[in-house]
C-alpha cells in the first residue's frame, strides 16, 4: 500500500518536541520506530504465513514509551479525544467509584497511558489499548 493510500487515521503522528527533549522518551521511542521498521520489513520479506513479530517486539516498545511518558510526563499528554471509544472507556473507569486504592491507581496508569497512545500511534490503533 502507497502512502497516499492511507487516511490520515492511519498515519503514524510526528513526535511532540516535549517528547525528544527527554533523553528516555529519545531512546525508547528509537526502540519504537526500529521496531516498527524492522516488523515491516520482516513482513514483505517473509511468507504471508510467518509471524512478522513473533515477541510482539512493535507493540512492546509502544508499550514501554507509553509507561515511560504517563509516569514521568503525564501533565503533557493530551486530553481524551471526544470520539475515541477507548477514551470514553477510559473517562468512564476513572469516574466510577474506586474499590480501592489499587483500583484507583489503575484506572488512572491505564487512562493516562492510553493517552499517550494518541502521541505515539495512528488514531485507528488508540482504539486497541
Amino acid at each position: 500500500m502507497a502512502e497516499d493510500d492511507l487516511d490520515d487515521s492511519e498515519l503514524w503522528p510526528v513526535p511532540p518536541a516535549w517528547l525528544m527533549a527527554c533523553g528516555q522518551c529519545t531512546r525508547l521511542y528509537q526502540r519504537m520506530v526500529e521496531a516498527r521498521e524492522a516488523v515491516a520489513e520482516a513482513e514483505l520479506t517473509t511468507a504471508s504465513t510467518v509471524d512478522a513479530d513473533p515477541f510482539d517486539s512493535g507493540l512492546s516498545a509502544q508499550l514501554a514509551l507509553g509507561q515511560h511518558m504517563a509516569r514521568e510526563h503525564a501533565e503533557l499528554l493530551p486530553d481524551f479525544e471526544p470520539a475515541c471509544p477507548r477514551c470514553t472507556t477510559c473517562r468512564e473507569d476513572l469516574e466510577r467509584p474506586a474499590m480501592s486504592e489499587g483500583a484507583s491507581d489503575w484506572a488512572h496508569t491505564a487512562a493516562a497511558e492510553h493517552r499517550a497512545r494518541h502521541v505515539l500511534v495512528p488514531p485507528v490503533m488508540t482504539t486497541l489499548l
